[in-house]
């Protein structure tokens, strides 16, 4: 199947030739390290402030500890399924309520109201960017130990879990537009490193060129042992196109099962959210 990529707003296509819009956007990696963090709170809004001054010590902290940016992310609300396409936001809460009222639809309706609404492991997102990858392992192991005014930041968390990755590959850019919905899909441990990647790498396409989501940065864990294997970080402008996708496609439900199920990965949990100036 060949697409026309001038209907979708890329701006750099690295494989012009390509047969889909996966590889039309895919580059190479990055040579930076990562850390992610993630926060679960009851009062998520309560934690913003430790979040500001925990990145405030890291850039003014002492020692190059190889710091590139620090940036936030919290769980969206209800009344932002429209990200940066306002008129969608009615049309997304339309999807949702008729799903919920068809007896054939009223289980996914379920299902994917709790994928988008809600994430069971984190209200916030931190993802701490260091020159290499090294450095991110450096960085995570002091949080451990609570060094860098870690354990403030976990002081009103009910649960956390830090990490540190390297990037695979890059499709397209994640944009950092305040207005449109950043996505990071988390897929926790046990499992294995490479089985979950090759997973991750099957299922792509469908978010890419069914539910519309704009740009994938995918992150490896560079310890298997710690509690979440693999992020994909990327945006979509807005929610419309993932319910459609999760609600009414049949391919959905056929790729959770082929690149997922039958390999035992346990399936992430999309973390829907808003950038967050810190």
């Amino acid at each position: 199947m060949s697409f026309d990529f001038t209907k979708f707003p890329y701006p750099a296509l690295y494989n012009p030739g390509a047969a889909s819009r996966t590889e039309a956007i895919r580059t190479g990696p990055v040579s930076s390290g990562f850390a992610v963090i993630t926060l679960k709170t009851p009062q998520p809004k309560a934690c913003l402030p430790d979040i500001r001054e925990f990145a405030r010590a890291l850039r003014e902290g002492t020692g190059d500890i190889g710091l590139g940016d620090i940036t936030a992310y919290r769980h969206i609300d209800r009344d932002e399924l429209g990200g940066a396409m306002p008129f969608d936001q009615p049309v997304c809460e339309g999807l949702l309520k008729a799903a919920a009222s068809r007896e054939q639809t009223k289980a996914a309706a379920g299902m994917v109201s709790s994928l988008v609404l809600s994430n069971p492991r984190a209200d916030w997102v931190l993802l701490v960017e260091f020159e290499l990858p090294e450095q991110a392992q450096d960085a995570v192991a002091g949080w451990r130990e609570g060094r860098d005014g870690f354990d403030e930041l976990a002081a009103h968390s009910t649960a956390t879990t830090i990490g540190a990755f390297k990037n695979m590959k890059r499709y397209a850019s994640v944009s950092r537009d305040p207005n449109v919905i950043q996505f990071f899909n988390l897929f926790p441990s046990p499992g294995s490193v490479d089985v979950v990647w090759t997973a991750w790498q099957d299922a792509l396409p469908w978010f890419l060129e069914v539910a519309e989501i704009r740009s994938s940065f995918p992150l490896v864990a560079l310890d298997e042992e710690q509690p979440i294997l693999l992020v994909n970080y990327a945006h979509c402008d807005s929610i419309k196109h993932f319910l459609i996708g999760t609600l009414h496609d049949p391919g959905f439900r056929e790729v959770m099962e082929s690149c997922y199920a039958r390999r035992d990965v346990t399936s992430p949990m999309p973390f829907f959210c808003k950038i967050v100036p810190v």
